[in-house]
């Protein structure tokens, strides 16, 4: 594995703990997406309100679970509506095994190349 090294753009340090855990930053709120709290989780809110009123949950226990999503992840205005639908799924699927303890979550590196993948020293995301 390839680990990029920190930038202080990239993390801002914790304050709570001598440790050095560090919160990656939400780059792209106020551009993608709404840097306010309320208002980007009415927007979300939404976004699975609408989703789920054109689904309804799987009645089998071992199969319509994901084991995987794959979301698109352009601004909230353009994929949010479709990206609803997987993180709907998820949740069933967390609420049907509630073992699952880990979710994983795999994404682009839109601002530098990479020959192999990169693992985020980041304890929260903001």
């Amino acid at each position: 594995l390839h680990k990029p090294r920190n930038k202080a753009a990239d993390c801002s340090m914790s304050s709570s703990s001598p440790s050095s855990k560090y919160s990656r930053r939400a780059y792209h709120a106020g551009s993608w997406y709404d840097s306010d709290k309320n208002t980007l989780d009415a927007t979300l809110s939404k976004f699975l309100a609408d989703a789920s009123k054109n689904i309804t949950p799987s009645n089998n226990t071992t199969e319509g679970i994901p084991r995987a999503c794959i979301c698109p992840h352009a601004g909230f205005s353009y994929s949010g509506p479709t990206a609803a639908y997987s993180y709907l799924a998820l949740k069933e699927a967390l609420e049907r095994n509630p073992s699952i303890r880990t979710v994983v979550v795999l994404h682009p590196s839109h601002h530098v190349y990479l020959e192999s993948c990169a693992v985020s020293g980041a304890s929260t995301i903001e």
